[in-house]
């Protein structure tokens, strides 16, 4: 029992500390009634360079349907014409390859008229409890841990494997023992049977360590930033002072 703690605390620790790039990352669209929600990376020698370059692409992406020309310098926008940008970051990951080069990746809520509002946006990187944690590798290829998912489905798949092919041999091996006259070859097959049930042994132990493995980490670790929009409501209500319609904001 001792060592099963230490395994699971083992777990946690790792499954908390480890980190991942945003799923928004690798590419976000989504048209809201005011607001644009869209991801643009931009590299360059600092972080500040490849910032504006990121924010230039929003920009650039929407001034084309108005002919008029914008660039982003110091994260101030710059216009000729009458084009006007309200925009802001939502979210930031920054990346450094081998040449010492960043990337900056933003997610940016932009307005589609400078006078609009944004809508309540956030983003997280904590999931809600979900059935998919006592599947091994759902609730990680679910928090966009592809990788992480994909090895747990290997690891349990080889080790459940491995118990049904070693538990064929073992009763294979009894059964030809218990009708073998020979005693040389009695004992070989009776040897053979135990060595399979060894293994087979061996085989639970890993199906069941990796699924504990799997149901601790699928709760307890941070998935990849996703966005959160908030959903707002207008609900009537009746109060001894009157009634009316309650605005709501449910995240």
């Amino acid at each position: 029992m001792k060592h099963l703690f230490a395994f699971v605390a083992a777990v946690v620790v790792a499954s908390v500390s480890f980190a991942q790039s945003p799923q928004w990352k690798s590419g976000y669209f989504k048209e809201l009634e005011n607001t644009y929600l869209e991801t643009a990376s931009g590299t360059a020698k600092t972080i500040g360079e490849a910032r504006d370059k990121a924010a230039s692409e929003i920009v650039r992406k929407r001034d084309l349907a108005t002919g008029a020309s914008a660039k982003v310098v110091n994260g101030q926008v710059t216009t000729s014409g009458s084009l006007k940008v309200k925009s802001r970051i939502v979210d930031e990951y920054v990346e450094r390859n081998s040449q010492g080069e960043y990337t900056v990746y933003i997610l940016a809520q932009t307005a589609k008229h400078p006078g609009n509002q944004y809508e309540q946006v956030s983003v997280t990187d904590e999931y809600p409890f979900s059935a998919r944690c006592f599947v091994p590798g759902m609730q990680q290829l679910y928090k966009g841990q592809k990788v992480k998912g994909i090895a747990f489905i290997g690891a349990e798949v080889l080790a459940v494997g491995g118990i049904i092919v070693s538990e064929s041999m073992r009763a294979d091996y009894s059964g030809k023992a218990a009708v073998e006259r020979n005693a040389s070859r009695k004992t070989a097959l009776v040897d053979n049977a135990n060595t399979m049930q060894n293994v087979r042994n061996i085989c639970i132990g890993a199906a069941a360590a990796v699924y504990i493995w799997n149901v601790v980490d699928a709760i307890v670790s941070k998935g990849g930033k996703r966005v959160v929009l908030a959903d707002a409501s207008l609900v009537p209500y009746a109060s001894p002072d009157g009634f009316g319609l309650a605005f709501n904001y449910r995240f």
